[in-house]
């Protein structure tokens, strides 16, 4: 079967052969027909079966150019999945005159997505909460939505999204057509559909089988920023002979190698914009053992035949599962041990459940190694060299004779000048620094344990952030650690103690954090009311309830009452009456009450 043959209108035709699609996958041969028809869609099919096209190309024939009002609406749970939505729906559009579609995602200004909300956009891509939060500003307006779309939704819940996506769909008109796309149906999965889909074609796709190889498999919790240093020091104790690195774009893979150059490696890349003739030489090289290193794109790799690797790592996870085990299934071939690594960050702890899942095995987590243990591993690496050497060596120099030192002299300064020759000095890392904000991810609960929480006893080590909500506007330790990591972009772990009275909030987060989050959450929405974040500078005591589940660590903090610490049972001082002489407050004396108006604490 063609596409052709699917019933699509001639412009949407003309854009899939550009990009170069022949036929149908059988997600799109199965989902498309009904989907045009108007029918509710409910596809069970993995990441990278071709759903996109599936789902985008039944909401674009629905859309009227000449509107110029949000038409079709797709739910994603992250920002990189929406961004690549948007990008494959604009390259489908490419001969429909006056369409246009813009990616919604959190973590990133409010300005640019409401100028093409407010220029007629018909499509939008976007992740629930920034979404949910453009509904409730009345910036997004669904008056006149057609078709509603849910891509990878299992993860999307998994995530913790569920509530948002349900306070949204309550949000959109009943007279819509629901395509719902995932991977797996679990009964929370299958009574969402129950609540938003009406009378749903139901089609799935089973995924081929494949075999997972008995390579060892470990995974690291690092920042991106110090993915590369991270991944030096795997190179720098020995662990990568002949590596493969993997990453998810040609921009992050050019971005690798030209760190490893920068440090002194032997590393070389493949991608997609590379030529033929480029592509054989690196492979070239790689094959005689020129290069340690090679990096590559999972387009790129396909069709290698490299059988000796003897570790590859996953820079970043692949989306499917399934590119997973073809990835780490060029190491351990032939009989031979190999190894796997994985870097991860505080949003990947979905997928990396989804990869276990699929694998049925458990990843070995690991710390990352300490420039102690690289240091060590070089001094091991340098006596194996010189015992190696000793066997196969010729005469001594003439000019050793003549030195007047004792032999363990001579070879401890012939060791030092070795060891230090082409030495790489370590750069300092975050990992490298003793953490207090061990935490859970985001999404599972309580931000930490309690033993964690009870070693928080230095003020130095951690910022405290003020923002002028709290329990008036409804505000929840959950809503305000969405905040911090999803709109924020904080790391898994550097948000700590939560503290919500009535009329302002008070959240200790990691120092090296801090700056980022206010930048981004300077002035920012919670719970549909406009906030101001901003660091604390010392308050005086409240006499305000907090939140008792969130209590604050023993971190009195500067100007701090000594009921901010556990376990305190002393009363703080009571507000003082009406007329009273105002506190000194160091800090904007306004707050938004449950209306959204402007009051003052003393009011």
């Amino acid at each position: 079967m063609t596409f052709s043959e699917l019933g699509i209108c001639p412009e949407i035709l003309e854009a899939i052969e550009v990009l170069g699609f022949d036929t149908p996958s059988p997600i799109q041969e199965r989902a498309i027909p009904p989907a045009l028809e108007g029918a509710d869609i409910v596809g069970l099919s993995h990441t990278g079966s071709g759903k996109t096209l599936a789902f985008s190309i039944p909401a674009l024939e629905s859309i009227d150019p000449q509107l110029h009002a949000v038409q079709a609406l797709c739910l994603a749970p992250t920002r990189e999945l929406a961004v690549q939505i948007c990008r494959e729906v604009e390259k489908l559009a490419l001969f429909l005159d006056g369409v246009s579609a813009v990616p919604i995602y959190g973590g990133t200004s409010f300005g640019p997505q409401l100028a093409a909300l407010r220029r007629g956009v018909q499509f939008v891509v976007g992740t629930p909460g920034r979404l949910l939060d453009l509904m409730e500003q009345g910036e997004l307006s669904t008056e006149q939505l057609r078709v509603l779309i849910l891509d990878e939704a299992d993860e999307m819940l998994d995530m913790g999204f569920q509530e948002d996506i349900e306070r949204l769909i309550s949000q959109l008109p009943m007279q819509r057509q629901t395509l719902f796309f995932s991977a797996t149906m679990s009964p929370g999965i299958r009574a969402l559909i129950g609540r938003i889909a009406n009378d749903p074609q139901e089609i799935a796709i089973e995924r081929p089988v494949l075999t997972v190889p008995t390579c060892e498999q470990s995974v690291y919790q690092v920042l991106f920023s110090s993915r590369i240093e991270v991944l030096s020091r795997l190179i720098e104790m020995g662990r990568m002979k002949r590596g493969l690195v993997f990453a998810n774009t040609k921009r992050v893979v050019d971005d690798i190698v030209d760190g490893l150059l920068a440090r002194g490696y032997a590393v070389d890349r493949l991608h997609g914009d590379m030529p033929q003739t480029l592509r054989e030489r690196v492979m070239d090289s790689f094959r005689k053992g020129n290069l340690s290193v090679l990096v590559a794109t999972d387009i790129a790799a396909r069709g290698l035949d490299i059988d000796d690797v003897d570790i590859v790592v996953n820079f970043e996870l692949p989306r499917d599962p399934e590119d997973y085990v073809h990835r780490i299934g060029r190491t351990a071939r032939a009989g031979r041990k190999g190894k796997a690594v994985s870097f991860i960050g505080r949003r990947d702890f979905s997928l990396l459940g989804r990869i276990e899942r699929f694998t049925g095995m458990k990843m070995q987590r690991e710390k990352v190694m300490t420039s102690e243990q690289v240091e060590q591993a070089r001094r091991e690496a340098l006596v194996d060299a010189i015992i190696e050497r000793a066997h196969d060596s010729g005469d001594y120099p003439e000019e050793l004779r003549d030195i007047d030192l004792e032999p363990e002299q001579l070879i401890s300064a012939l060791f030092s000048l070795l060891a230090d020759e082409g030495k790489r000095e370590l750069q300092e890392i975050p990992e490298d620094r003793p953490s207090r904000f061990e935490t859970k991810p985001a999404g599972d609960g309580d931000q930490g344990s309690a033993d964690a929480r009870r070693g928080w006893s230095s003020p130095e080590n951690s910022v405290i952030l003020f923002m002028n909500g709290g329990k008036l506007l409804g505000i929840k330790p959950k809503d305000i650690a969405g905040l911090m990591y999803n709109e924020g972009g904080a790391p898994k772990g550097s948000v700590g103690d939560i503290r919500i009275f009535l009329k302002h909030s008070l959240i200790e987060v990691a120092p090296e954090v801090a700056p980022q989050l206010l930048e981004q959450l300077g002035t920012c929405r919670i719970c549909g009311y406009e906030v101001n974040v901003r660091e604390d500078k010392g308050r005086p005591q409240s006499s305000e309830p907090s939140t008792p589940r969130h209590r604050a660590a023993s971190y009195p903090g500067r100007g701090y009452s000594r009921n901010f610490e556990r376990g305190s049972s002393k009363r703080a001082e009571r507000t003082p009456r009406r007329g009273a002489a105002p506190r000194e407050h160091n800090s904007e004396p306004f707050y938004l009450n449950r209306f959204g108006k402007r009051r003052r604490y003393d009011e």
